[in-house]
C-alpha cells in the first residue's frame, strides 16, 4: 500500500508487516471500520504505524463515495517541521520553538498560544533586551536595531495572542496560530539564520 513515510517525507510504497481491523456491529446505528497497519517503507525501510478509518458519514459530496482518513506515526503528512537552519538558534530559543511546534502538531491551541509568547520573550532575552514586560521587550528589539519598527509592530500580535491564552485560558483559532507561528519563524530567520548565511557569501567582499 502507499502511505506517508516520515523519513522520505512523501507518499511511498509500503510492505504491510501486520494488520488488525475493527468494525461496527450490526446493532450499531452507524457503520464504521478502523484498520491498523504496521508497515515498512519499500524505499528506506523505515517503520510506520498507520490507522485507516471510515464511516458511512464520511462521504464525498461530488462522487457519493465513502472516503477514508489516514493517520500515520511517528509523523503525519500534515505535521509541521522546524525551519531550515534551526540548529543556528540558541539552545533555549530552539527548545521553546520545538515545543511550540509539538503543541501545534498535537492540536493544543492554548499551549500553542502560551508557547508563542514564551518564544518571543526568549528571543528578547537572548538579544539582551531590557524591559519589565513583553511589550517593552518587543519595543526594545526595534530601538536596538535588531528588528525594524514594522517587524516589532507585527510581533506585538503575539503578545496579545499570548496574553489571552495565558491569562484568560482562551485559545486562538487554528489559522491565527499558524499565522503567528509563521511570523515568529520569519523573525527567527531574520535574527539567527540569515546572518549566518550571509557569511557564506564572500564574492565581491573586500578582505
Amino acid at each position: 500500500m502507499k502511505i506517508f513515510c516520515h523519513k522520505c517525507g512523501k507518499q511511498t510504497n509500503h510492505k504491510v508487516l501486520a494488520e488488525k481491523q475493527n468494525s461496527s456491529r450490526d446493532e450499531e446505528d452507524m457503520a464504521w471500520r478502523e484498520t491498523h497497519y504496521l508497515a515498512q517503507c519499500a524505499g528506506c525501510d523505515a517503520i510506520t504505524y498507520a490507522i485507516e478509518t471510515w464511516s458511512e458519514y464520511d462521504w464525498n459530496p461530488q462522487s457519493g463515495e465513502i472516503e477514508t482518513t489516514w493517520k500515520t506515526y511517528p509523523r503525519g503528512a500534515t505535521e509541521r517541521q522546524p525551519i531550515d537552519g534551526e540548529l543556528e538558534l540558541p539552545t533555549k530559543v530552539r527548545v521553546i520553538y520545538k515545543e511550540v511546534i509539538g503543541a501545534m502538531n498535537a492540536q493544543l491551541p492554548v499551549l500553542s498560544g502560551v508557547g508563542l509568547r514564551a518564544l518571543i520573550e526568549s528571543i528578547c532575552r537572548d538579544q539582551k533586551i531590557a524591559g519589565g514586560n513583553l511589550e517593552k521587550l518587543i519595543d526594545g528589539l526595534a530601538t536596538s536595531g535588531v528588528l525594524s519598527k514594522v517587524q516589532a509592530d507585527i510581533l506585538h500580535t503575539h503578545r496579545f495572542l499570548g496574553n489571552v491564552a495565558a491569562h484568560e485560558i482562551t485559545s486562538a483559532q487554528p489559522r491565527e496560530l499558524v499565522a503567528a507561528l509563521e511570523i515568529a519563524e520569519n523573525i527567527l530567520r531574520t535574527i539567527y539564520v540569515l546572518p549566518n548565511l550571509s557569511k557564506q557569501v564572500k564574492t565581491g567582499r573586500k578582505p
